[in-house]
This record gives C-alpha cells, sequence and structure tokens, in this order.
C-alpha cells in the first residue's frame, strides 16, 4: 500500500478545510460553514483508488502555528513530502504576511523536499466579480511566480478556485493524477478504449471522491468513421475458453487485431424506450435513465459534441459532471440506495455513466452519427464494451 504525505497550507481562514471536506468527506459546500478552524495540525488518511493512501496533513493557518513550522517542527513538518497544496484566500486583509508565509514554507520545502511538487489555490474566487476573476487571478499568479523564483522553485500549478462550482474539483482532479505512477500507460490505454467504442470522449472518475484521473478523446479525422463503415469494434481480450457472443441485434466479426467488430444494423423503433426508467427504492442500487429531447445537466456535454469541424470544448465539462453526480451520489446515500450508473440521451449524443473497476467509474460520450443511433443495437455495443474492458483495465488501477 502506498502511502503519500500531501502538506495543505495557506493562512487561517483561507477554505482549506472546507475543500478537503468536500472532496474526501463527502461535504456539500453549504454543510462547510459549521466546520471550526484547525488548530495545529491535522492529520488524515484518505484512501484513493484503493491502494494509494493520501497521508494529508492539513496545517492551521494562525501566525503562532507557522513559528512553529518554521523552527521546532521544521523538519518533521516539511520533510518526505510528495506534494505541498498552499492555499491563498483571494479575499485577504493582510496579503503582504501571506506571501511572507508562503516564502518560508517554500524555503523550509526546498531544504527539505526539493523534488515534491508544488501546487498553489487562489480560493474564494467566486467573491470577485466574474468580469475581474481573469485579471485578478492573472496578477495573483505573476506574484507567486516571483516569490517561488525568488526561493529557486521553477515548477508550480496555480488555479482558481471556490467550494460553489466545479474549479475545486478541477485542481484536485489535477493534483491526485500526479500520484498515479501509471498515468501515461492508463492514458494510452483509454485512448484505444475510445477508439473502439468510436466515442466522441472517455473519462475515468474515482469512485469515492468522483474526481477526473484520466480522460481520452477521439482522433481528429476518426470521430465520424463509423459514417463510412457503420460498424463498432467491440472490445475483447483473448482468453482461453471465452466464447463468441452474439445476439439477434449484431453480427460479431473477428478480425487480426484481437477485437471484434460488430455490425450495427438498425434496431425497430420499439428497441427505445419512450419513459426513464422507475427510480431505484430504498436499499436497490440507483441507476438513472434519461431520454428527453434536452436534458440540463449535460448541456454542456451537449455542446462539446455537436456536429461542427471545430467542436467548442467546455474547459470545465468533466468537473462539472463530477459535480452534479457526486451531488446525485449522495441523494441515493441519503434514500438508503446505491448509485450505479447513468444514462443520458436526446437527438445529438448519448452519455454512459457506469461502475468500471473496483476503484473507479467511466463515461463514454457518443454523438449521434446517423439518426438510428441509440436503438438497441449502439447502446448494448457501448454497454457490452464496458462491461468487457473492466477486467483489462483493473491491471493499471490498483483494488483496494
Amino acid at each position: 500500500m502506498a502511502k503519500k504525505k500531501v502538506l495543505l497550507m495557506g493562512k487561517a481562514h483561507s477554505g482549506k478545510t472546507s475543500m478537503r471536506s468536500i472532496i474526501f468527506a463527502n461535504y456539500l459546500a453549504r454543510d462547510t460553514m459549521r466546520l471550526s478552524p484547525t488548530l495545529d495540525v491535522e492529520h488524515h488518511h484518505v484512501r484513493f483508488l484503493g491502494d494509494l493512501v493520501l497521508n494529508l496533513w492539513d496545517c492551521g493557518g494562525q501566525d503562532a502555528f507557522y513559528e512553529s513550522y518554521f523552527e521546532r517542527d521544521r523538519e518533521t513538518i516539511f520533510r518526505s513530502v510528495e506534494l505541498l497544496i498552499y492555499v491563498f484566500d483571494i479575499e485577504s486583509d493582510n496579503p503582504e504576511k501571506d506571501f511572507d508565509h508562503f516564502a518560508g514554507v517554500l524555503e523550509a520545502m526546498e531544504e527539505n523536499s526539493p523534488d515534491a511538487r508544488i501546487f498553489v489555490l487562489v480560493h474564494k474566487m467566486d467573491l470577485v466579480a466574474e468580469e475581474e476573476r481573469e485579471l485578478i487571478l492573472d496578477d495573483r499568479r505573476r506574484l507567486i511566480e516571483e516569490s517561488c523564483r525568488g526561493v529557486g522553485v521553477q515548477h508550480f500549478q496555480c488555479f482558481g478556485t471556490s467550494i460553489w462550482d466545479e474549479t475545486l474539483y478541477k485542481a484536485w482532479s489535477e493534483i491526485v493524477t500526479n500520484l498515479i505512477p501509471n498515468i501515461g500507460v492508463l492514458e494510452r490505454h483509454l485512448s484505444d478504449f475510445c477508439g473502439i467504442c468510436d466515442a466522441d470522449e472517455v473519462v475515468l472518475f474515482e469512485r469515492a471522491t468522483f474526481l477526473v484521473i484520466s480522460h481520452a478523446q477521439a482522433q481528429e479525422g476518426k470521430i465520424h468513421a463509423v459514417e463510412e463503415t457503420g460498424r463498432q469494434k467491440i472490445f475483447h481480450e483473448d482468453k482461453e475458453g471465452d466464447e463468441e457472443e452474439t445476439t439477434d441485434a449484431a453480427v460479431l466479426e473477428s478480425n487480426e487485431d484481437g477485437f471484434e467488430d460488430v455490425q450495427t444494423s438498425p434496431s425497430p423503433p420499439s428497441a427505445v424506450s419512450p419513459t426513464a426508467d422507475p427510480p431505484a427504492s430504498p436499499g436497490g442500487n440507483a441507476t438513472l435513465s434519461t431520454i428527453p429531447s434536452n436534458q440540463n445537466a449535460m448541456k454542456g456535454v451537449g455542446r462539446q459534441i455537436a456536429h461542427s469541424p471545430t467542436p467548442q470544448f467546455d474547459a470545465h465539462r468533466f468537473e462539472k459532471i463530477s459535480n452534479i453526480v457526486k451531488q446525485f451520489k449522495l441523494s441515493c446515500g441519503k434514500a438508503q440506495s446505491q448509485f450505479q450508473g447513468l444514462h443520458v440521451s436526446n437527438s445529438k449524443f448519448t452519455a454512459f455513466i457506469d461502475a468500471f473497476t473496483a476503484n473507479t467509474y467511466i463515461m463514454v460520450i457518443i454523438s449521434h452519427k446517423d439518426p438510428a443511433w441509440g436503438q438497441g443495437t449502439h447502446t448494448a455495443a457501448t454497454l457490452l464494451n464496458i462491461r468487457k474492458a473492466r477486467n483489462h483495465f483493473e491491471q493499471f488501477i490498483p483494488r483496494s
């Protein structure tokens, strides 16, 4: 079991404990109002992706504690750190002192953990007028860069965040993926899976936090390949004893690359259910299936895959979905149900979110290439691909 030491630092009342509670303890943003300030250092062991444990040190931000961090406890605090997450309060009444503390932390990190990765969160950006946020964040990023260079730190990442929108998920997704040792291999296999499904995008979410850990996007020139071939591949692993699967709606054919092709002949209109699946009863598994012409929760997804040579991508689309689905998962828990999956379809795209490996969920987004898409065979082929790929991806994602 791999343990990674993570320091969470910043001035008092900057929002450190609130963001930790939202990401790792399933708090709603409004519930963080009742959290009390952190005193000294709080240690939390957070399990992520099964075998990866974050040894999270939530450090109180009062001036007296910083004196202790820099002197008596300097080596204890700053030794063997994998990640430093430093939080600035954009509404701070004493930014000069904040930067003095930040410079002291950087010096201690260079002395005790020079290889640690550094992330800076400019927090509470919701308190800044929307039209001024980019300008103010750029100015704060410039000051942070000056502080880093002043102590010899060349590499850091900076994010503007708020507990009230998807920016918090965006930042923490970037942070935690730096701790996954085989992320490059995982991304390559996910890209292959995206091509096999003829999907526009495929996204992996961590099961507990629903943070994005990897995603793949269709390669340019291949996004409309199914229009020419009318075929979608079925994920296939070469295992002795596997039996070829056939259905009345799909004709499977083997080929030289180790996968199988499915002939996507249109199914009759009766194959499509005109209504949503009934909600799960308490104690059951919640699988939400919605097939109307418009879904507010997934508007960002619909915009990104609309038919156009240069689709417009919402930079925060994955994190918005993380936020939405995590809230739905919490609602399922309150109803004593377990979230299993989500299926959204309209005239332009279909999105599948389903339990994948032991520690992940997967989202597959497929734009409709012809009027028959989504009727029977296509949906079944995508769900079959997800099911057949689970064991393959288990070897790249740690199990608990």
